[in-house]
């Protein structure tokens, strides 16, 4: 895959960069495109090969501890509150959303084009059990907090027999 990405980018043949350890002359020609289709050819390529629909972005987060909570907070800018979804366990927390394109997004001209569009997730294994059911979760000016209240810990002892 990265191979024939570099092959698209470099118009080198595949032979060419399979040969390692050995020293090959290359000789560039400038090619007749115009600003905007070699534009247009990048986000191609770039789409094609790392930005595919398969592929999915990772939520950043924080996590710290307050009082008797676990709270986490991540900024999630530009994503619909209906497009996030929180599925919790007492030692687990999964965090799924999807940030979706403009419809005129592929009129634009990019020159730049580095905002993750599409879906995203973190899977989480808490450092401490929480109670699911009273979980709660706010999101407010592209801020996602989630307030996870610790579960009161049982002492269990465990005798080994002789």
């Amino acid at each position: 895959m990265a191979k024939n990405f570099w092959a698209k980018i470099s118009g080198l043949e595949k032979d060419v960069l399979d040969k390692t350890g050995q020293e090959v002359n290359i000789s560039y020609r400038q090619k007749n495109l115009k600003e905007k289709d070699r534009l247009k050819l990048r986000e191609e390529l770039i789409q094609e090969e790392w930005l595919s629909d398969a592929s999915q972005g990772q939520l950043v987060i924080d996590l710290y501890e307050k009082e008797d909570n676990l709270i986490i907070e991540s900024t999630i800018a530009g994503v619909n509150p209906g497009n996030i979804d929180i599925t919790i366990e007492p030692d687990l927390i999964v965090i799924k959303g999807k940030r979706e394109k403009d419809k005129d997004h592929n009129l634009r001209e990019y020159y730049y084009q580095e905002c993750f569009w599409g879906n995203f997730s973190r899977t989480l294994i808490l450092p401490y059990p929480v109670k699911p059911e009273d979980v709660k979760a706010n999101f407010k000016n592209g801020l996602l907090i989630i307030v996870l209240p610790k579960a009161k810990e049982k002492n269990t002892q465990i005798e080994i027999g002789k």
